[in-house]
């Protein structure tokens, strides 16, 4: 059984003593995904040069050139931000369960895990959209057969708590695969039983002092800015500025968390 106030207690007290080590351990995946970033701002430049092109009624050959660049571009992306999700939960979950990589600032796995975790990934993605598609199928198709809109909200509810208790019972197949688990799905599937209504207990308090959090430190900045900007518009610019570290400050303790606490569970659950 999942100890909710204390796994909570024990995760916040760990991420609070270890933040610097989870800095080292996102930092990987966040120069990944910001490379990625990079890459589509180089899109965006050039999607604008598809634009002047098509104003000066140049070659639309040219044109055909750009756009096949912008998406090339676009797509290396789309394939950094994927590898960065992948070394994000590989590196999270072996910190957070066997408190490994904390000690150094690049963490990049190209092994057999990290292409586990990659077809998992695409596993669940799958198994998301066709529950997906079974539920939006039934739900409406029991509005255009009742034509009863009460019927088909508790129908949806239904599907969307489903939604829920699936994904709480596959919430350990990602740390299974990062710690070089065998059969991730299944195990996760099994150990889970009958813990779902408190996991969600457990995440729905994590996410309440990610919010208090949030506002506390939005409240300060936003007032400190307001105040400097009383005296120098510049000042209250450069506090408004720290909007973007404090954002992935929050981002950080979040992710750190709740990975911790997923950890916790796990270690809770298979004794």
């Amino acid at each position: 059984m999942i100890a909710i106030i204390k796994t909570f207690k024990e995760s916040y007290i760990d991420v609070r003593g270890h933040l610097l080590p989870w800095v080292r351990v996102a930092f990987t995946p966040f120069i990944i995904y910001l490379i990625g970033i990079i890459s589509m701002g180089i899109g965006f430049y050039l999607s604008g040069g598809i634009t002047s092109i098509i104003e000066h009624a140049t070659i639309i050959q040219n044109t055909e050139q750009t756009s096949a660049s912008v998406g090339g571009w676009n797509f290396i992306y789309y394939v950094l931000y994927m590898l960065a999700i992948l070394i994000w939960y590989i590196n999270g979950f072996r910190y957070a369960v066997l408190g490994e990589g904390g000690e150094k600032w690049w963490n990049f796995h190209w092994n057999k895990r990290l292409w586990k975790m990659f077809l998992y990934h695409l596993l669940i993605i799958a198994l998301s959209a066709v529950y997906g598609a079974i539920a939006a199928g039934i739900t409406i198709g029991s509005y255009l057969l009742a034509e009863n809109a009460v019927i088909t909200a508790f129908i949806a509810i239904f599907f969307g708590l489903g939604f829920f208790y699936l994904v709480g019972r596959l919430i350990l197949v990602f740390l299974n695969v990062a710690i070089d688990k065998k059969e991730a799905l299944r195990t996760s599937w099994r150990v889970m039983k009958g813990n779902v209504l408190r996991l969600i207990g457990l995440l729905i308090l994590i996410w309440l002092a990610i919010v208090g959090i949030t506002i506390l430190g939005s409240a300060i900045i936003g007032l400190g800015g307001w105040l400097l900007g009383l005296i120098n518009m510049w000042l209250g610019v450069i506090i408004f500025a720290l909007f973007v570290p404090f954002g992935l400050f929050v981002w950080l303790v979040s992710a750190a968390l709740t990975m911790k606490a997923i950890a916790l569970v796990n270690a809770q659950l298979t004794k």
